[in-house]
């Protein structure tokens, strides 16, 4: 880029002035003479469709301004200086003083005239130079990839991540060094093959490779004799190494010699030798349709024959590509073409992380007659249909859609998501899930051989299994059981829709009626997988088209394969769904689950210990383990905590009176009686959790809420009622609860960081009393309901002054 280091007007532009010779860098066409011209011949090569995803050769927009930088105009006036250069433009960037004449091809002057300063050989040696430069920061870019994807092939989030809370651009300009190694692996790969990038494009605009002389004029260093080549410099592979062969440069090819000042003709060390100034082809309008404006100002050579910029610009452009096409190559070569394919997709896609996975699913589909007669039919196919949507369309996910009952039959071999269409099932025949996982994970293994680790996952939808009662049944059980557990040891994820018969509009107690039977220990062992479990629940003689999408979300919030996101650190709870989780001493001590109530919503929630169905950890039984309410509105206070072992599922009912964000915190052990040092940890706890709500409508089908108030209210009753649902509130005069931890019957509490109203019965009195006077009396207020151990909580909390109680009346 020209840059005239005697100005001091140019000295002082703003931002990342440029001190070399080279294509424009950055927007200023009134002094500099640039229009950002290695931006806009990088944008050439490497820009997607307008609104079209990368293919994996091109680059997608942020990714792109990483690579290229970009300018800022308003009103189609260019702001000098206003931008970010971008890897492309790094060496003409202060750092602190841009890179020298080998980052830019300068000094491999030469022309076959009587005393010329300069020979070919010396002119040899100094485009050496230049490509022993260009090699080594191509080799900064490969090393520098390695770091994109882990271990196990996975692209590491924080290392690709373009957005503000990341760091949002890239930073290359690290003083001294020129080479960011401890940036962002996307960042520092992108300024490797950028600055190498850098020297390639000026290659051509510094030389004579693709242009013409002046025929009006004697060949002299002034106006050298030009090439006109189309082709691209094969000594720009800068995977090579060694000299270049000297078949491979043209006796008469010249590039400019630099000095300041730069000018025509040469003085100080570039006196009578062909200058950057004469030669170059820096200056001109690029257009991202591939036309051209005005070429110059300070292009001599342009200046004279027009079609000499837009040659080295179209010839620059291709060697940028072909350059690109060598580093892709060369990933693979390296690090082998699953992990280099990975890493070419991190550079070029904008959210590598979501497209980049290459996952392969199958849905199984249970048709079987059992799938029949529960009605299970069109919600699975609503199902299928949603998890379709979830799938990326660019051409990066596959998916088999499978239907099974004794025997699995595939109904769309393994291929792209956009080519899928289900139909209805036709249901007949057992059931028959070992089978089906079997085929399933075979399928996935064969499609992807050496990737499906980590990137498989079989989401099968059943009405459940065969009833253990007989030995062929147990058999099917243990063989659904046994191909569970493959496939937690080949790394693909099982994702288990029990769906339960349907309940009755109108409640009918007259009515038998039996949860979904996933078979003996299934559960966790498909939470082992890392999947997901869950109960869905559907009405008959009702159109519900809630529990697609809500099923499929829990699927994907979770992560579909392994590659995607690791377990959350909040699973999100929705109606009609009823979740199953693990936890563990060594892996999951507690799990947190929410749901955002919405004002005047009454919500039911349901948990149960699992091991009383056979599904508990290595065949055994439950543990204890303890629920906290929070409310995350208010920095998650807690609302009130309540410990199970093993007994009667705890019922709550929760209403919110305003929105809230309520948490549920489930977590290993009694905090009550705490484990004894050196007695064994449990083995874990398996418990599912449903919610039922007032408001079955309401849209429930975001993953994250993020909003916040500055005050809260909600009331709360808990008991343990087996098998009973409640929607009694209780009202009544209120006594405070202060920042203490109460028991009653050894098993519940109510503890606040500031204060909560708690609404007892009848005669109920008083302003102030200690936690456990207030419980044990709202408890001996309300004798018909004996197995009460936490009594109506009512929370009115401010968000600037927690400690306050405002009056609920």
């Amino acid at each position: 880029m020209i840059f005239p280091r005697s100005s001091a007007l140019a000295a002082g532009l703003i931002g990342l002035t440029p001190l070399t010779a080279a294509f424009g860098t950055i927007n200023e066409p009134v002094i500099l003479g640039q229009h950002n011209e290695h931006e806009m011949v990088t944008r050439l090569a490497f820009q997607c469709p307008s609104g079209q995803k990368s293919d994996g050769v091109c680059f997608e927009p942020r990714s792109l301004d990483q690579l290229a930088g970009y300018h800022r105009e308003v009103m189609g006036v260019a702001l000098p200086g206003a931008g970010f250069n971008g890897a492309v433009g790094a060496p003409d960037t202060l750092d602190p003083v841009p890179e020298g004449p080998e980052a830019h091809c300068d000094d491999a002057d030469f022309v076959e005239v009587p005393g010329y300063p300069q020979s070919r050989k010396e002119a040899n040696k100094n485009l050496q130079k230049c490509v022993d430069h260009l090699r080594a920061r191509f080799r900064q870019a490969w090393v520098s990839a390695e770091m994109l994807v882990d271990e196990r092939r996975r692209i590491r989030p924080g290392e690709v991540e373009l957005t503000n809370a990341f760091g949002g651009d890239c930073n290359f300009a690290f003083p001294s060094l020129q080479i960011n190694v401890f940036a962002r692996a996307k960042c520092s790969t992108l300024e490797g093959f950028g600055r190498a990038l850098h020297g390639v494009q000026d290659f051509y605009s510094h030389s004579n490779w693709a242009d013409e002389t002046d025929t009006s004029k004697p060949i002299s260093e002034t106006n050298p004799p030009g090439l006109a080549l189309h082709g691209t410099a094969k000594f720009l592979d800068l995977r090579a190494s060694g000299p270049i062969p000297e078949d491979q440069i043209p006796y008469n090819l010249t590039t400019g010699c630099f000095t300041i000042p730069d000018g025509t003709p040469g003085s100080g060390d570039c006196a009578g030798r062909v200058t950057h100034h004469a030669l170059n082809k820096d200056h001109g309008v690029i257009h991202l349709d591939g036309t051209f404006g005005d070429a110059g100002p300070g292009s001599p050579r342009s200046e004279a024959i027009s079609r000499n910029f837009e040659n080295a610009v179209r010839v620059a452009v291709q060697s940028s590509k072909e350059t690109w096409a060598a580093f892709r190559e060369h990933l693979r070569e390296q690090y082998g073409t699953v992990a280099g394919n990975l890493m070419i997709c991190a550079l070029v896609r904008d959210d590598p992380i979501k497209d980049c996975r290459k996952r392969m699913a199958v849905i199984a589909l249970d048709a079987s007659s059992r799938s029949g007669a529960v009605e299970a039919s069109g919600l699975q196919v609503q199902i299928a249909q949603e998890f379709k949507l979830k799938l990326s369309s660019h051409g990066l996910d596959r998916i088999e859609v499978m239907e099974f009952a004794e025997g699995p039959k595939i109904v769309h071999p393994m291929g792209f998501p956009e080519s899928v269409t289900f139909s209805e099932l036709d249901t007949k025949g057992r059931t028959n899930i070992g089978n089906a996982l079997d085929v399933a994970i075979d399928d996935i293994i064969q499609s992807q051989p050496d990737t499906y680790t980590d990137r498989g996952a079989v989401v099968l939808l059943t009405a459940g299994a065969e009833p253990e009662n007989t030995k062929e049944n147990q058999e099917l059980a243990e063989y659904a059981l046994a191909q569970v557990e493959r496939a937690a040891k080949e790394g693909v994820r099982i994702h288990f829709g029990c769906i339960n018969p349907p309940r009755p509009f109108n409640d009918d107690p007259d009515r038998s009626w039996h949860e979904c039977a996933p078979g003996h220990s299934i559960i966790p062992a498909v939470l082992k997988t890392g999947g997901t479990f869950a109960y869905i629940n559907h009405v008959a003689g009702r159109l519900d088209l809630t529990p697609a999408p809500h099923f499929i979300s829990t699927i994907m919030s979770r992560g579909l394969t392994s590659t995607d996101e690791y377990e959350p650190e909040l699973t999100r709870i929705y109606p009609g769904i009823t979740i199953a989780a693990l936890l563990s001493a060594e892996d999951y001590p507690s799990k947190s689950l929410f749901y955002p109530a919405s004002p005047s919503e009454r919500i039911n929630i349901t948990i149960r210990d699992r091991a009383l169905d056979g599904q508990g950890v290595a065949n055994g039984g439950g543990g204890c383990f303890s629920i906290t309410l929070r409310d995350r509105k208010l920095d998650d206070l807690k609302i009130a905590t309540y410990t199970s072992c093993g007994t009667e599922p705890l019922m709550l009912n929760y209403e919110a009176l305003q929105d809230v964000d309520l948490l549920v915190v489930a977590e290993l052990g009694d905090p009550h009686h705490p484990q004894q040092e050196g007695s064994p940890n449990p083995q874990g706890v398996v418990f599912t959790l449903e919610l039922s709500s007032n408001m079955p409508a309401k849209n429930e089908t975001s993953t994250m809420t993020t909003s916040s108030v500055v005050s809260s209210k909600a009331t709360l009753k808990m008991t343990e009622e087996a098998g009973i649902k409640t929607e009694e509130f209780l009202t009544s005069e209120t006594v405070e609860v202060f920042e203490e931890a109460a028991t009653v019957n050894g098993t519940a509490s109510t503890t606040s960081e500031g204060s909560h109203t708690v609404s007892g019965g009848d005669g109920v009195t008083g302003s102030a009393m200690p936690a456990q006077e207030a419980m044990v009396t709202g408890k001996e207020s309300m004798a018909i309901m004996e197995d009460v151990y936490v009594t109506t909580i009512a929370g009115n909390f401010s968000g600037e002054d927690a400690d306050d109680i405002l009056d609920l009346r």
